[in-house]
Protein backbone atom coordinates (compact mmCIF):
# COMPACT_ATOMS: atom_id res chain seq x y z
CA UNK A 1 0.00 0.00 0.00
CA UNK A 2 1.53 3.34 -0.83
CA UNK A 3 0.22 6.34 1.37
CA UNK A 4 3.07 8.40 1.22
CA UNK A 5 1.84 11.98 2.93
CA UNK A 6 -1.34 10.35 3.81
CA UNK A 7 0.07 8.05 6.82
CA UNK A 8 -1.73 4.98 7.08
CA UNK A 9 -5.17 6.17 4.90
CA UNK A 10 -6.44 4.18 1.85
CA UNK A 11 -5.70 5.90 -1.39
CA UNK A 12 -8.03 5.87 -4.10
CA UNK A 13 -8.38 6.96 -7.37
CA UNK A 14 -11.22 7.66 -10.01
CA UNK A 15 -10.83 7.25 -13.24
CA UNK A 16 -14.06 9.07 -15.15
CA UNK A 17 -14.99 9.73 -18.94
CA UNK A 18 -15.02 13.89 -19.46
CA UNK A 19 -14.56 16.83 -16.98
CA UNK A 20 -17.91 17.45 -16.57
CA UNK A 21 -18.32 13.91 -15.17
CA UNK A 22 -14.74 14.43 -13.11
CA UNK A 23 -16.85 17.52 -11.56
CA UNK A 24 -19.44 15.89 -10.53
CA UNK A 25 -17.46 13.28 -9.03
CA UNK A 26 -15.26 16.05 -7.17
CA UNK A 27 -18.24 17.81 -5.29
CA UNK A 28 -19.83 14.24 -4.43
CA UNK A 29 -16.37 13.33 -2.71
CA UNK A 30 -16.25 16.45 -0.83
CA UNK A 31 -19.91 16.05 0.47
CA UNK A 32 -19.18 12.44 1.75
CA UNK A 33 -15.95 13.21 4.25
CA UNK A 34 -14.31 10.04 3.25
CA UNK A 35 -11.76 10.70 5.27
CA UNK A 36 -12.63 11.77 8.37
CA UNK A 37 -15.34 9.23 8.28
CA UNK A 38 -13.45 6.07 6.94
CA UNK A 39 -9.93 7.20 6.78
CA UNK A 40 -9.95 7.00 2.72
CA UNK A 41 -8.95 10.12 0.56
CA UNK A 42 -9.79 10.75 -2.96
CA UNK A 43 -6.07 11.76 -4.16
CA UNK A 44 -6.78 11.76 -7.74
CA UNK A 45 -9.73 12.06 -10.29
CA UNK A 46 -8.76 10.84 -14.09
CA UNK A 47 -10.77 13.15 -16.41
CA UNK A 48 -9.03 10.49 -18.93
CA UNK A 49 -9.05 7.09 -20.61
CA UNK A 50 -6.39 7.33 -22.35
CA UNK A 51 -4.19 4.27 -21.08
CA UNK A 52 -0.65 5.85 -21.63
CA UNK A 53 -2.10 9.07 -19.09
CA UNK A 54 -3.84 6.53 -16.92
CA UNK A 55 -0.91 4.94 -16.36
CA UNK A 56 1.34 7.33 -14.92
CA UNK A 57 -1.55 8.75 -12.95
CA UNK A 58 -3.26 5.74 -11.45
CA UNK A 59 0.38 4.13 -10.92
CA UNK A 60 0.67 3.43 -6.72
CA UNK A 61 -2.92 3.60 -6.02
CA UNK A 62 -4.67 1.08 -3.25
CA UNK A 63 -7.66 1.56 -5.09
CA UNK A 64 -8.83 2.39 -8.56
CA UNK A 65 -12.30 3.02 -9.22
CA UNK A 66 -13.32 3.28 -13.12
CA UNK A 67 -16.84 5.21 -14.37
CA UNK A 68 -18.20 3.15 -17.32
CA UNK A 69 -21.84 1.65 -17.69
CA UNK A 70 -21.27 -1.75 -16.61
CA UNK A 71 -18.20 -3.58 -17.40
CA UNK A 72 -18.15 -2.21 -20.78
CA UNK A 73 -15.00 -2.24 -22.76
CA UNK A 74 -13.13 0.39 -21.42
CA UNK A 75 -13.52 -1.65 -17.84
CA UNK A 76 -12.09 -4.73 -19.59
CA UNK A 77 -9.31 -2.80 -21.33
CA UNK A 78 -8.03 -0.72 -18.41
CA UNK A 79 -8.52 -3.29 -15.65
CA UNK A 80 -6.07 -5.94 -17.63
CA UNK A 81 -3.63 -3.02 -17.93
CA UNK A 82 -3.98 -1.38 -14.42
CA UNK A 83 -4.46 -4.57 -12.05
CA UNK A 84 -1.39 -6.11 -9.64
CA UNK A 85 -1.23 -8.27 -6.66
CA UNK A 86 -1.28 -5.29 -4.46
CA UNK A 87 -4.21 -3.00 -5.70
CA UNK A 88 -8.28 -3.31 -6.25
CA UNK A 89 -9.76 -2.27 -9.12
CA UNK A 90 -13.92 -1.64 -8.90
CA UNK A 91 -16.44 -0.04 -11.25
CA UNK A 92 -18.13 2.90 -10.64
CA UNK A 93 -21.66 1.98 -12.68
CA UNK A 94 -23.00 5.31 -14.13
CA UNK A 95 -26.34 3.27 -14.57
CA UNK A 96 -27.06 3.55 -11.23
CA UNK A 97 -26.24 7.66 -11.37
CA UNK A 98 -29.42 8.15 -13.99
CA UNK A 99 -32.87 8.56 -13.53
CA UNK A 100 -36.11 8.14 -15.52
CA UNK A 101 -35.44 11.09 -17.92
CA UNK A 102 -32.31 10.36 -18.29
CA UNK A 103 -30.54 13.05 -16.20
CA UNK A 104 -27.90 12.41 -13.60
CA UNK A 105 -29.04 12.72 -9.69
CA UNK A 106 -26.21 14.60 -7.83
CA UNK A 107 -27.50 12.66 -5.16
CA UNK A 108 -27.08 8.78 -6.69
CA UNK A 109 -23.58 9.95 -7.59
CA UNK A 110 -22.94 10.59 -4.03
CA UNK A 111 -24.59 7.39 -2.88
CA UNK A 112 -22.76 5.24 -5.98
CA UNK A 113 -19.41 6.83 -5.46
CA UNK A 114 -19.66 6.44 -1.14
CA UNK A 115 -20.79 2.14 -2.15
CA UNK A 116 -18.40 1.56 -4.57
CA UNK A 117 -15.40 3.04 -2.46
CA UNK A 118 -16.38 1.12 0.51
CA UNK A 119 -17.65 -2.35 -1.84
CA UNK A 120 -13.93 -1.73 -3.08
CA UNK A 121 -12.22 -1.16 0.46
CA UNK A 122 -14.02 -4.15 1.96
CA UNK A 123 -12.49 -6.17 -0.87
CA UNK A 124 -9.60 -4.26 -0.51
CA UNK A 125 -8.68 -5.47 3.16
CA UNK A 126 -9.47 -9.11 2.47
CA UNK A 127 -6.96 -9.27 -0.05
CA UNK A 128 -4.90 -6.99 1.97
CA UNK A 129 -5.31 -9.81 4.94
CA UNK A 130 -4.94 -12.84 2.13
CA UNK A 131 -1.56 -10.90 1.51
CA UNK A 132 -0.25 -10.82 4.62
CA UNK A 133 -1.55 -14.44 5.69
CA UNK A 134 0.85 -15.63 2.59
CA UNK A 135 3.74 -13.08 3.80
CA UNK A 136 3.39 -14.56 7.07
CA UNK A 137 3.60 -18.10 5.31
CA UNK A 138 6.31 -16.92 3.23
CA UNK A 139 8.72 -15.94 6.06
CA UNK A 140 7.79 -19.06 7.83
CA UNK A 141 8.81 -21.03 4.87
CA UNK A 142 11.75 -19.20 4.24
CA UNK A 143 12.44 -19.61 7.21
CA UNK A 144 12.06 -23.05 7.48
CA UNK A 145 14.03 -23.13 4.59
CA UNK A 146 16.78 -21.26 5.72
CA UNK A 147 17.58 -23.79 8.90
CA UNK A 148 17.05 -26.98 6.01
CA UNK A 149 20.01 -24.89 3.94
CA UNK A 150 22.37 -25.07 6.64
CA UNK A 151 21.36 -28.68 7.89
CA UNK A 152 22.01 -29.58 4.43
CA UNK A 153 25.32 -27.60 4.06
CA UNK A 154 26.37 -29.33 8.15
CA UNK A 155 25.38 -32.83 6.50
CA UNK A 156 27.71 -31.76 3.48
CA UNK A 157 30.61 -31.21 5.74
CA UNK A 158 29.71 -33.96 7.77
CA UNK A 159 29.76 -36.36 4.73
CA UNK A 160 32.87 -35.27 3.55
CA UNK A 161 34.75 -35.82 6.96
CA UNK A 162 33.20 -39.16 7.22
CA UNK A 163 33.71 -39.60 3.36
CA UNK A 164 37.68 -39.05 4.26
CA UNK A 165 37.55 -40.65 7.54
CA UNK A 166 35.79 -43.60 5.58
CA UNK A 167 39.01 -43.47 3.32
CA UNK A 168 41.91 -43.29 5.57
CA UNK A 169 39.88 -46.48 7.83
CA UNK A 170 39.82 -48.44 4.00
CA UNK A 171 43.37 -47.40 3.64
CA UNK A 172 43.75 -48.59 6.98
CA UNK A 173 41.40 -52.24 6.52
CA UNK A 174 43.82 -53.00 3.28
CA UNK A 175 47.17 -52.62 5.43
CA UNK A 176 45.80 -54.70 8.36
CA UNK A 177 44.64 -57.16 6.03
CA UNK A 178 47.74 -56.91 4.13
CA UNK A 179 49.71 -57.51 7.91
CA UNK A 180 47.16 -60.39 8.43
CA UNK A 181 47.97 -62.19 5.42
CA UNK A 182 51.37 -62.27 6.06
CA UNK A 183 51.28 -62.83 9.64
CA UNK A 184 49.19 -65.73 8.74
CA UNK A 185 51.43 -67.10 6.04
CA UNK A 186 54.15 -66.98 8.65
CA UNK A 187 52.08 -68.83 11.05
CA UNK A 188 49.78 -71.07 9.32
CA UNK A 189 51.42 -74.04 10.23
CA UNK A 190 51.55 -72.89 13.79
CA UNK A 191 49.35 -75.61 15.41
CA UNK A 192 51.01 -78.53 13.81
CA UNK A 193 53.83 -77.36 16.15
CA UNK A 194 54.69 -77.70 19.66
CA UNK A 195 54.53 -75.20 21.50
CA UNK A 196 58.00 -74.24 23.33
CA UNK A 197 58.50 -73.04 27.05
CA UNK A 198 60.78 -69.72 27.17
CA UNK A 199 63.51 -69.82 29.78
CA UNK A 200 66.02 -67.21 30.81
CA UNK A 201 69.74 -68.61 29.53
CA UNK A 202 71.68 -67.55 31.98
CA UNK A 203 69.33 -68.02 35.39
CA UNK A 204 69.20 -71.69 33.40
CA UNK A 205 72.48 -72.34 33.09
CA UNK A 206 73.56 -71.42 36.67
CA UNK A 207 71.24 -73.33 38.48
CA UNK A 208 71.67 -76.50 36.20
CA UNK A 209 76.03 -75.88 36.37
CA UNK A 210 76.09 -73.83 39.32
CA UNK A 211 78.74 -71.58 37.03
CA UNK A 212 78.24 -68.15 35.51
CA UNK A 213 77.43 -68.30 31.48
CA UNK A 214 80.50 -66.82 29.79
CA UNK A 215 79.85 -68.59 26.03
CA UNK A 216 76.59 -67.79 25.37
CA UNK A 217 77.70 -66.52 21.09
CA UNK A 218 78.83 -69.96 21.12
CA UNK A 219 75.83 -71.81 22.46
CA UNK A 220 74.04 -69.41 19.55
CA UNK A 221 76.19 -70.76 17.10
CA UNK A 222 76.02 -74.75 17.94
CA UNK A 223 72.80 -74.54 18.00
CA UNK A 224 72.32 -72.72 14.98
CA UNK A 225 74.54 -75.30 13.29
CA UNK A 226 73.05 -78.36 14.62
CA UNK A 227 69.44 -76.90 14.44
CA UNK A 228 68.27 -79.65 17.47
CA UNK A 229 64.17 -80.56 16.92
CA UNK A 230 62.10 -77.90 18.38
CA UNK A 231 65.16 -75.78 20.35
CA UNK A 232 65.83 -72.10 19.64
CA UNK A 233 68.80 -70.08 21.35
CA UNK A 234 69.00 -66.20 20.98
CA UNK A 235 68.74 -62.79 23.12
CA UNK A 236 69.79 -64.38 26.63
CA UNK A 237 66.95 -67.60 25.76
CA UNK A 238 66.34 -71.20 25.58
CA UNK A 239 63.16 -72.36 24.42
CA UNK A 240 62.29 -75.94 24.52
CA UNK A 241 59.76 -78.16 24.32
CA UNK A 242 60.65 -78.52 28.49
CA UNK A 243 62.97 -77.64 31.17
CA UNK A 244 64.75 -80.87 31.09
CA UNK A 245 65.29 -80.73 26.90
CA UNK A 246 66.18 -77.34 27.65
CA UNK A 247 69.13 -78.51 30.05
CA UNK A 248 69.54 -81.77 28.00
CA UNK A 249 70.96 -79.59 25.44
CA UNK A 250 72.58 -77.28 27.20
CA UNK A 251 74.79 -80.66 28.80
CA UNK A 252 75.69 -81.55 24.89
CA UNK A 253 76.86 -78.42 24.09
CA UNK A 254 78.63 -77.62 27.39
CA UNK A 255 80.18 -81.38 26.90
CA UNK A 256 80.90 -80.33 23.25
CA UNK A 257 82.59 -77.37 24.36
CA UNK A 258 84.47 -79.10 27.15
CA UNK A 259 85.59 -81.45 24.48
CA UNK A 260 87.09 -78.71 22.18
CA UNK A 261 89.08 -76.57 24.47
CA UNK A 262 90.23 -79.72 26.58
CA UNK A 263 91.90 -81.46 23.32
CA UNK A 264 92.08 -78.33 20.68
CA UNK A 265 95.68 -78.86 19.80
CA UNK A 266 96.01 -82.35 20.15
CA UNK A 267 93.17 -82.29 17.35
CA UNK A 268 95.00 -79.87 15.09
CA UNK A 269 97.75 -82.13 15.16
CA UNK A 270 95.89 -85.10 13.92
CA UNK A 271 93.94 -83.40 11.44
CA UNK A 272 97.27 -81.26 10.09
CA UNK A 273 99.35 -85.24 10.77
CA UNK A 274 95.93 -86.78 8.31
CA UNK A 275 96.03 -84.29 5.58
CA UNK A 276 99.95 -84.41 5.22
CA UNK A 277 99.31 -88.46 4.58
CA UNK A 278 96.64 -88.03 1.88
CA UNK A 279 95.52 -84.84 0.12
CA UNK A 280 92.11 -85.14 -0.30
CA UNK A 281 90.68 -84.85 -4.32
CA UNK A 282 89.55 -81.61 -5.15
CA UNK A 283 86.15 -81.47 -5.87
CA UNK A 284 83.40 -78.49 -6.54
CA UNK A 285 81.53 -79.99 -3.94
CA UNK A 286 83.81 -80.61 -1.23
CA UNK A 287 82.61 -79.78 2.58
CA UNK A 288 84.45 -79.25 5.34
CA UNK A 289 84.13 -82.23 7.82
CA UNK A 290 82.23 -80.73 10.37
CA UNK A 291 84.09 -81.10 13.34
CA UNK A 292 84.45 -79.23 16.62
CA UNK A 293 88.13 -78.31 16.05
CA UNK A 294 87.22 -75.66 13.04
CA UNK A 295 83.57 -75.44 14.15
CA UNK A 296 84.14 -71.95 16.22
CA UNK A 297 86.19 -70.28 13.60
Amino acid sequence: MENDGHDSKIDVRIIVQGLDVAQLVSKAVNNIQLENDYNIIVSSIIPTTELNIVKKVASGADILLIGGYGHDETYNILFNELKTDFNHIGLFDYNNLIVEDESIDFRLAEKEILNSIIKSTLSYSLNLINIHTLENKLMKVTHNYNNLLDDYNKLIKESEVLSQQNKELIEDMDDIKSDFSAFKSRYEDIYSKDILEIFNLEDLWQETFRQELVDEDRIVIATDKFRPENIIVGQNYIAAESKSKAVEWLNIVRTALIFVDDNAEDLKRELNKSSEEKIPEVRDDYDIPNTFENFWD
